[in-house]
């Protein structure tokens, strides 16, 4: 049994289509403002697109020049850029690198998380994380409130793969359905992840009930290009409340080594998948179809059926076409891109006819990107555009190791410029924090020796206040004995009066004496009062 999961992950991861050398999306997502978030590897000089799901760093990047605006890194690589409904935030996960080897072999457990960057704010946030297993796939819901992701870990019984869903508002983690265990597969992976429902109470899941030829999956080292399986089942809803299904329709669907795919039109009423016929025979060449299916009434109608192997659908922004990849099965494979207008009964017409060109995606309604192969065997594809009016395409890989690879090198020489700059600014503060210590030191003892000099004017104050009371109260003696003899003077005025009377002459040195005599008594009290008073200088 255990070749059940090890098969459903090489399927899950879709690292091969058909012959397993044509690179498939890790992710591409386009924002609200038109950027384009990218994993773009870490180990190289180029800027080839990675298909492995963990390819590096993540850049965000204008499609008409080629310029990255940011550049996330991490202690491991990055991958699944996802941006939010609103384009405000940005979703990925990092975790170390996924080598084919790990895939062949099962080995996938490792350290992992969840992160989401605010782009206004520029900060990066840890939503999940997990010591082992891994995740991939994770999907916002309308609301961007709610992410989807496939989850894979090891327990004392064995495997699992399961479908979660986590909740940002209270920050919790729930198992929604198992997707698969030692036991057996129940449900299809799909890409390029779970899809919500319109009104985010929902997730559309492929339940399994028959595959063909047979109920057992080879192992992954069994697995060849002739290897195929496909499954009879149900596409459903899932509630995300209680994990019931309501079924909208059956089918037939690629298992091995087609991907599977599953996309909605901008009203959720309409869903576009890839699959079979009611009739069909179990090979590797056998043409899978594109159809539409009505969510409300579970109607099918068929797309496309002109031949090949019909993958990776995807909607304009006004929902009124769709873009998809045709790959020719037959040696050497070949694929191109159709377009399909969905207001017109008219057939679908070829985009591209290079044989290379597959996987697009929407940049607006006239621009769309896809990736073309130019080294197959290493998995790794170009980025280019194409102007669907002019027909005029260009390289956007190109664009991104001339232009941004460049602009990056002078964002790092500005960058160090800036840190040699802030580093003297840091010690010019440094050597103004050390004198400012020295000049606090300084004023502290200045302000000590005032205190203490303060200290001593006040006790010599009180001192001299006390030695002036005493001066007064002499003073005063001093003028009550001048009022005794003034008294005395003027009774002994009145005992002259008796006599004889005095001449005018003598009368007046009398009194000019007495006056003498009370000017000088009180010039020496005030010139003592004032000696006493004096401050000392400072």
């Amino acid at each position: 049994m255990g070749g059940y999961l090890k098969g459903c992950l090489l399927v899950c991861g879709i690292l091969f289509v058909v012959a397993g050398c044509w690179p498939m999306p890790n992710r591409i997502s386009v924002s609200a403002d038109g950027l384009l978030a990218l994993s773009v590897s870490s180990k190289g000089a180029d800027s080839f697109y990675e298909a492995f799901s963990q390819a590096g760093q993540i850049r965000l990047v204008d499609p008409k020049t080629g310029c990255v605006q940011t550049v996330l890194t991490g202690e491991e690589d990055l991958s699944w850029a996802t941006f939010s409904p609103d384009g405000n935030e940005l979703l990925y996960v990092e975790s170390p690198s996924i080598e084919l080897q790990q895939i062949l072999t099962g080995k996938l457990s490792h350290p992992w998380r969840l992160m989401l960057l605010d782009r206004q704010s520029n900060t990066q946030t840890e939503l999940l994380s997990g010591d082992d297993g891994f995740i991939w796939a994770p999907t916002f819901s309308p609301d961007g409130r709610k992410i989807a992701f496939y989850k894979f870990y090891r327990s004392h019984i064995g495997d699992h793969l399961n479908l979660h869903i986590f909740d940002r508002d209270n920050r919790q983690e729930k198992l929604l359905k198992p997707v698969q265990d030692k036991e057996g597969i129940y449900y299809a992976p799909y890409g390029p992840g779970p899809l919500w429902t319109p009104d985010g109470q929902g997730v559309f899941a492929f339940s399994i009930e028959e595959i063909f030829p047979e109920e057992t999956l080879p192992s992954p080292e069994e697995i060849t290009p002739e290897t195929v399986r496909i499954f009879a089942g149900r596409l459903a809803v899932l509630s995300i409340d209680c994990g019931c299904e309501h079924s909208i329709i059956k089918g037939f669907f690629p298992l091995l080594p087609v991907p599977l795919f599953l996309v909605a039109s901008p009203d959720g009423q309409k869903l576009y998948v890839n699959g079979y016929g009611q009739t069909f025979s179990v090979s590797a060449r056998e043409r899978v179809n594109l159809y539409e299916i009505s969510v409300e009434t579970g109607e099918q109608s068929v797309l496309y059926d002109g031949g090949g192997i019909a993958l990776a659908p995807a909607l304009s922004p006004d929902g009124e076409r769709l873009l998809f990849t045709v790959i020719s099965p037959e040696e050497p494979l070949k694929a191109d891109l159709y377009l399909l207008d969905l207001t017109s009964a008219a057939p679908a017409r070829k985009v591209t006819d290079d044989g290379r060109s597959g996987f697009g995606f929407w940049l607006s309604r006239e621009e769309i990107g896809f990736l073309r192969s130019r080294e197959p065997e290493t998995l790794r594809g170009e980025i280019w555009v194409r102007n669907l009016s002019t027909n005029e395409e260009r390289n956007l890989s190109a664009l991104l190791g001339q232009s941004a690879l460049a602009q990056l090198s002078q964002e790092t020489r500005a960058y160090e410029k800036s840190l040699e700059q802030v580093e003297r600014q840091l010690a010019a503060l440094n050597d103004t924090v050390t004198a400012l210590s020295g000049a606090t030191t300084a004023l502290s003892e200045k302000l000590d020796a005032v205190q203490t000099q303060s200290l001593e004017i006040a006790n010599r104050t009180d001192q001299q206040l006390t030695k002036l009371a005493q001066d007064i109260g002499a003073l005063m003696a001093d003028m009550s004995a001048v009022k005794t003899r003034l008294s005395d003077i003027e009774t002994g005025v009145k005992a002259v009066g008796a006599r004889p009377t005095l001449s005018f002459w003598q009368l007046a040195i009398a009194l000019l004496i007495a006056v003498i005599v009370i000017v000088w008594l009180v010039r020496r009290a005030l010139h003592s009062l004032a000696q006493q008073t004096a401050l000392p200088p400072q």
